[in-house]
């Protein structure tokens, strides 16, 4: 599922070329894509385009707020068409502007596509990890008495949202923390250190365009390439690329969880520097050369 760097991503892509566009037409192709009932959209411009956890909004002008809601899901993609690029495959809804169009592809047919007028309606939104309202207090203030264990605490989108399975995993490995610990017992240098691993890995994410393993594609219909960086995710077996011990997979509330024993062991027994320079190493034994821009298609 896309999570947050890939729908950053989009997000980044499409807003120079849909922001002040007029809407001509929003049609739905798949029934099973219930938008609800249109409300009266024609006209109007794109005023924004903004992301609220894992949703896309256009958010579109007017005197009463009106925004186009979309959740890309296992499969979802938004790909924008030139006047003269062929339709793809498996679309389910086209967003015509007066420039081109968003093309709304899903392939398993599991994203949504939703009018609404307030997008806190949309579901629990917790803190945004790439805001400024993200601070080392608000997140100790979150974990604060929390007896869950920190990984699957981090994918609930009620504290922290747009974090799933891959970069949780990632996160705490850059943060050298055990996924098993109880959120609550992390003391003030280990909140520290979760909070600077996560604005990092999420950064890092961002500017490789997000993670492809099979379906997600970038607004340009290109793939992620935060894959090549990944230091413990889909990597049982395998060497650590900070210590060379191998890396383990567990399963945590039915989703796997990958880690270094040998890592999280070093996090807890030292302390001083080692602890300020956790979440700064993350991926630094490889480093492939930023060679595609996520910028946007001109």
């Amino acid at each position: 599922m896309p999570e947050l760097p890939e729908v950053e991503t989009v997000v980044r892509q499409l807003a120079p070329l849909a922001t002040g566009r007029r809407i001509e037409e929003v049609r739905i192709l798949d029934p099973l894509l219930r938008a609800g009932r249109p409300p009266a959209y024609r006209g109007r411009t794109v005023a924004r385009l903004c992301r609220r956890g894992k949703w896309i909004l256009f958010e579109l002008s007017g005197a009463e707020p009106l925004y186009l809601a979309c959740h890309l899901r296992m499969t979802g993609r938004l790909l924008w068409r030139g006047p003269d690029d062929p339709l793809p495959s498996h679309l389910r809804a086209r967003i015509r502007l007066e420039n081109g169009e968003v093309a709304f592809v899903d392939p398993r047919r599991l994203g949504r596509l939703a009018w609404t007028r307030d997008p806190a309606r949309l579901g629990p939104a917790g803190v945004d990890p790439m805001e400024p309202s993200f601070t080392v207090r608000r997140l100790a203030r979150l974990l604060a008495g929390s007896a869950q264990a920190i990984k699957p605490w981090l994918l609930r989108q009620d504290r922290l949202c747009g974090i799933g399975n891959i970069y949780a995993s990632e996160i705490l490995h850059a943060a050298r923390l055990d996924p098993r610990r109880a959120a609550g017992t992390l003391d003030a240098g280990e909140v520290r250190r979760l909070h600077r691993a996560t604005r990092r890995v999420l950064a890092s994410a961002i500017r490789m365009c997000g993670t492809t393993f099979s379906d997600f594609q970038d607004a340009r219909g290109a793939s992620g390439r935060f894959q090549e960086l990944l230091a413990v995710y889909g990597r049982d077996g395998r060497p650590c690329r900070r210590c060379g011990h191998p890396v383990r997979r567990i399963v945590q509330q039915q989703r796997s969880t990958f880690f270094c024993p040998a890592c999280v062991g070093e996090g807890r027994r030292t302390g001083g520097p080692e602890k300020e320079k956790a979440g700064r190493d993350h991926g630094r034994l490889r480093k492939p050369s930023l060679s595609r821009s996520c910028s946007p298609r001109e």
